[in-house]
């Protein structure tokens, strides 16, 4: 007996075989192996008592040392490097500095810059300072003079101090008294220098002035308790220095003021060289190939450059060679979408504070049922299947309060910063926040008086939900970086003895650490089974 197949069996078959096989073709690979996210660091196999086990970056497992340096190539061998090899790659790579001014982009020429770094060497050079060492505070936004200023400092062996701008006068004026600098570079007229003098050592002040109000003379105030000169005037009047060779090591390149939460006082942080070039080094290689820095990369700070986390980040985005475009206009002071619109960048840094403020404005949005649906499919493109949503038509279409940082943006930087503050973003706020803004997000721990740079830093494609409650939002800050190693010991009420998370004080060690041994940073963390940090406890 014979049967005939109709239209509609054909039909039928073609739509079951189209929902069996289009996923196959339309969903690809994950972002990252997931395998990978379920032990992420190495464990050492012994501990001692009242502490927990050593915990390593897979980088550099037990038995290989801890990276501590940039690896530049040097005939048939290589060395760590400082601070004035960041610069030097970034010649080489023939990497761009660009300027954000309002609606315009100034870009600047890599060997003009470099020529101003010996002008204002010299000139500093020359200034007479009470102590032989002489320190340079620069309060500045974010610029070509401020990265200047701390490449001047690097290759002439002063010590540079980064001040937050805008900021109170009385906290600059702190930040002055305590690190004992002597010279200030700073934009003109933004600080009063009678208010300044009666608190502080200040004896010298480089004014930057901006271009259109260079035609004033800033520099000739008669009553001005501190000698004068303008940053554009040294650059095109000033002699050329002979840069030295050889750098004290024993001196401190950059001080960082910040909270110490276990003496509960502001300290003065001295970093070397050796701790900035060994966070650098393990930022540039923490990430996923794909995901690291590449010279196609356009890369914005989108925080101040004050703050040691956004210029380790920003140092990392040289030595790659990137284009770095930067802009006065940071948050908190202004918005992100300001700061980065007319850059149209692929790489950011970005404040906790304001992508958790993002995550608020841009959920309150979500007030449809359509919008609830579309968010709930790119957070299971995420969990499910490993892939960051794209920005698509049909995406774009989900009402969301996003700001519009362009279509190329790919990679977010945040970091928390325990003493300043910051609350934790949760595992299911990052993913949110990685729906909202359509790419991927890295969540690191810093705390800057113990190291430079991150501490331990998550995986560019681990998009793993979080398990939250009503007392407990899971958060997790993921394995060491490559330049130190953490454990936990017993402090207080809190026991490393739980086999499965260890609880106690996070203590660190390694090249971007402050301090020579171990640092006891005072706070709490929770080690995870996947090799995780997170900070506090489920208690």
């Amino acid at each position: 007996m014979s049967s005939d197949i109709g239209y509609v069996t054909y039909t039928l078959i073609a739509l079951v075989a189209g929902l069996i096989l289009l996923p196959v073709f339309l969903d690809g690979e994950p972002d990252g192996p997931a395998l990978t996210l379920v032990h992420q660091a190495s464990v050492s196999p012994t501990r001692r008592k009242k502490e927990s086990a050593i915990y390593r970056s897979r980088d550099t497992p037990f038995g290989f040392p801890l990276r501590q340096g940039l690896g530049i190539q040097q005939g048939y061998s290589k060395r760590n490097g400082d601070v004035r090899d960041i610069w030097r790659v970034f010649m080489q790579k023939v990497g761009q500095l660009h300027t954000i001014l309002g609606n315009d982009k100034v870009v600047h020429s890599i060997d003009t810059l470099d020529a101003e770094i010996d002008t204002l060497g010299d000139y500093i050079s020359t200034l007479p300072t009470s102590r032989k060492r002489k320190v340079v505070a620069a309060y500045l936004p974010n610029s070509a003079e401020n990265l200047v200023a701390g490449f001047t400092c690097a290759f002439y062996d002063f010590t540079f101090v980064p001040i937050q701008y805008p900021a109170e006068i009385e906290i600059v004026e702190e930040k002055l008294r305590n690190t004992d600098a002597e010279i200030l570079i700073m934009p003109a007229a933004s600080l009063d220098f009678n208010e300044l003098k009666t608190a502080t050592s200040l004896k010298h002040v480089v004014l930057v002035v901006e271009e259109g109000s260079r035609h004033l003379d800033f520099a000739s105030e008669p009553n001005a308790p501190v000698t004068l000169k303008e940053w554009h005037d040294i650059a095109a009047n000033g002699k050329k220095g002979i840069r030295p060779e050889k750098l004290d090591e024993s001196q401190p390149h950059m001080l960082v003021t910040s909270q110490n939460l276990k003496l509960q006082k502001n300290e003065v942080v001295p970093y070397s060289h050796v701790n900035i070039v060994s966070a650098v080094s393990a930022q540039a290689t923490s990430l996923a190939p794909k995901d690291q820095f590449k010279p196609s990369d356009v890369f914005t700070p989108a925080a101040s450059l004050a703050d040691q986390f956004t210029r380790i980040v920003t140092y990392t985005a040289m030595l790659s060679g990137c284009t770095v475009i930067v802009n006065a206009v940071t948050p908190p002071s202004g918005s992100l979408q300001s700061s980065c619109e007319n850059a149209i960048p692929s790489v950011i840094v970005v404040p906790a504070d304001t992508l958790a403020n993002i995550h608020r404005l841009s959920k309150a949005a979500q007030c449809e049922l359509f919008h609830e649906w579309m968010h709930i499919y790119q957070l299971r493109k995420l969990v499910r299947y490993g892939q960051a949503p794209k920005s698509t038509g049909f995406a774009r279409f989900n009402d969301y309060d996003r700001p519009n940082l362009g279509k190329n943006l790919r990679l977010i930087y945040v970091a928390e910063n325990p003493a300043e503050g910051t609350k934790p973003l949760t595992c299911n706020m990052l993913n949110d926040l990685r729906a909202i803004m359509f790419c991927k997000i890295v969540y690191a721990f810093t705390y800057p008086p113990a190291a430079a740079g991150a501490i331990t830093q998550t995986a560019s494609y681990d998009y793993r939900s979080g398990k939250d409650t009503a007392t407990f939002k899971d958060t997790h800050m993921g394995p060491p970086m490559s330049s130190l190693e953490i454990k936990l010991k017993d402090a207080a009420e809190y026991t490393v003895d739980n086999e499965d998370e260890p609880v106690g004080e996070i203590v660190i060690a390694g090249p971007s650490v402050t301090t020579e041994g171990e640092y006891a940073t005072g706070i709490i963390g929770r080690w995870r089974g996947d090799g995780c940090l997170a900070l506090g406890s489920k208690d």
